[in-house]
């Protein structure tokens, strides 16, 4: 609340009785004041120079193979999957070719997702609930004729119930009494195990999840989690799909184990081909992932192999997409910056290859020394320093941002400083707050002008929150918040007006007998004026505040509408008193 009477001098009060009337007169001297504070942008100035320097890598690897696996498939004989078991077997080749490249020592056996038993506890389907199935049942590299084999094999059949439970039928083939008894010679100590399920149907198997993912998981010691490789062919989640089988529905279940096992899975209603052979990659123990020396930059990550090792030919350029990563149809390999690593998807270097992975990574960050402002930021490149190419300064927002918190220029987006090549930083600490010398009565008479010695003088800057200024009233300094602040070596100059423009009456008026005068210069020699009662739609002039107004207005003559008396002059306000 601005308190007004202490600071309005009362020149003098006259009281006037006449016949059935009382007059009075109030005079005022005007002692308030025009302020003008003045300030100079002093700040420090900073440039910061960095030679990008970066590294580049060439990391070799050898692809390779396991040296032993036994491979269980799980496959539904439930009565809608002829088509899919038909489809299995057609495309077995293509699961076998990786395998048989890799000269990997295989056990294969396959058995069905039948379950079901009788009130003894026999198996209500002879020769199922979880044996090996087939003729041989043990598939290895003397058999003869293996794709035969597995043709036959994998045919379990269509008469099984419709309540699939493949994840236990799994669990009871490697598990006693049937692991050394109707299945015997299918596991080997020292051989991983793969386990791949084949399901148009969810599975329905006793117990939890967790259960089953601590069997797989541990079923080769403590430390050999990774020689247990899992994997289902299932309709999607959660969806399920449909294809030339018919409809198949989400194998939830599957998919939950496999996922907690880190293991991969395909929809049974996609082309087998694909799916067979990605898995007969996995299954050989071909690795798809390589850990990198270093973290890359992965815009500068390129991949070759040499597919016949120490063979004739040579290395070739492994594209990461194609035909390119904007619409890509096929991705041959991924980046992961959290290892880093190079994963291998759709492409797979075969057994005994080798890699060369190539890379570099530049610097992106570059931290300030100094407190800087955002606003005076100029940054400049030079792509080689001392050399003919001339610096070229690079664009806020495109090219690079200020991270506040780290107080660091980061480069975003496509462009990295080049390697050698030259980084310059200017910019400045300003000052934003700039405390005034009186108390400011009257903030709308605030104006702020900078002087940014340019040579085109005082200009003014308008209060805005975004690119101007702000008051604020509980520290009493005007403080440039936005986009804007004066420059170093600018000079700040803030003028500010205290004078009074409400003058409270000694006494209640008529307010139809007021008149009101103004005295420019009181004794000086300029002559009063008359000043006009306000007319909201004609000419502004003072406005009268009754005493049920609160204060500072209760009871007062403002000047709000007009210019406010000048310094040293007298306001005289003559009025009958009311009553």
């Amino acid at each position: 609340m601005i308190t007004f009477l202490a600071a309005v001098f009362v020149y003098g009060c006259g009281e006037t009785r006449l016949v059935g009337h009382r007059t009075q007169l109030d005079q005022f001297v005007q002692t308030g004041e025009e302020v003008a504070d003045l300030f100079t942008q002093a700040g420090a100035a900073y440039v910061d120079t960095y030679k990008q320097s970066g590294f580049h890598q060439v990391d070799s690897f050898e692809q390779k193979a396991s040296s032993k696996i036994d491979i269980l498939w799980v496959v539904d004989n439930s009565a809608s999957m002829q088509e899919e078991q038909d489809n299995l077997a057609a495309n077995f080749t293509s699961f076998m070719s990786f395998i048989d490249q890799s000269l990997i020592d295989y056990h294969i056996g396959v058995i069905s997702t039948d379950m079901m038993t009788n009130p003894d506890g026999s198996c209500a389907t002879p020769g199922h609930c979880g044996q090996l199935l087939g003729n041989p049942k043990i598939i290895d590299r003397s058999t003869p004729n293996p794709q035969a084999a597995f043709e036959n094999n994998v045919h379990v059949g269509t008469s099984g119930g419709g309540f699939e439970m493949g994840i236990l039928a799994a669990h009871e083939a490697l598990s006693e009494p049937l692991a050394s008894g109707a299945n015997a010679g299918f596991l080997r100590d020292d051989a991983s195990l793969a386990v791949i399920f084949v399901s148009d149907e969810d599975d329905h198997s006793y117990g939890d999840i967790i259960y089953y993912t601590r069997f797989f998981s541990a079923f080769k010691g403590v430390g050999n989690e990774r020689r247990v490789i899992t994997a289902a062919i299932v309709g999607p989640v959660p969806d399920g799909c449909s294809g030339a089988g018919g409809r198949a529905a989400p194998g939830t279940k599957y998919n939950e184990l496999v996922t907690q096992l880190g293991g991969t899975t395909a929809s049974i209603c996609e082309d087998f081909h694909v799916t067979l052979e990605q898995l007969g990659l996995t299954v050989a123990g071909l690795s798809r992932k390589f850990i990198l020396t270093r973290e890359p930059d992965p815009g500068s990550v390129s991949v070759r192999v040499d597919e016949d090792g120490d063979g004739p030919g040579g290395f070739t350029d492994i594209p990461e997409c194609e035909p390119d990563c904007a619409n890509p149809t096929k991705r041959n390999w991924r980046v992961d910056l959290s290892e880093p690593a190079v994963y291998f998807e759709d492409y797979v270097p075969p057994p005994q290859a080798k890699i060369e992975i190539e890379y570099s990574n530049l610097s992106k960050t570059f931290p300030l020394s100094g407190d800087g402002d955002r606003t005076t930021m100029k940054v400049t490149v030079d792509p080689d320093c001392d050399g003919p190419q001339t610096a070229e300064e690079k664009q806020e927002n495109t090219d690079w941002w200020f991270d506040a918190d780290h107080r660091s220029i980061v480069f975003t987006g496509d462009y990295v400083p080049p390697m050698d090549s030259c980084i310059e930083i200017s910019y400045a600490a300003l000052q934003r707050e700039f405390t005034l010398s009186r108390e400011v009565a009257n903030p709308e008479t605030l104006k702020v002008e900078v002087d940014e010695k340019d040579g085109r003088g005082w200009l003014q800057v308008y209060e805005d929150p975004s690119n101007g200024w702000i008051f604020h009233a509980q520290s009493n300094s005007i403080l440039f918040q936005g986009s804007y602040v004066p420059p170093i070596g600018s000079e700040i100059r803030i003028s500010y007006s205290n004078l009074l423009w409400i003058f409270p009456l000694s006494q209640v008026p008529v307010p139809d007998s007021l008149q009101v005068t103004l005295d420019p210069d009181g004794d000086g020699p300029q002559q009063a004026q008359t000043i006009p009662r306000d007319d909201p739609a004609g000419t502004p002039g003072f406005i009268y505040y009754g005493p049920e107004e609160q204060p500072p207005y209760t009871n007062s003559i403002s000047f709000e509408k007009i210019d406010w008396p000048p310094l040293g002059s007298v306001v005289s306000v003559f009025y009958r008193v009311a009553g």
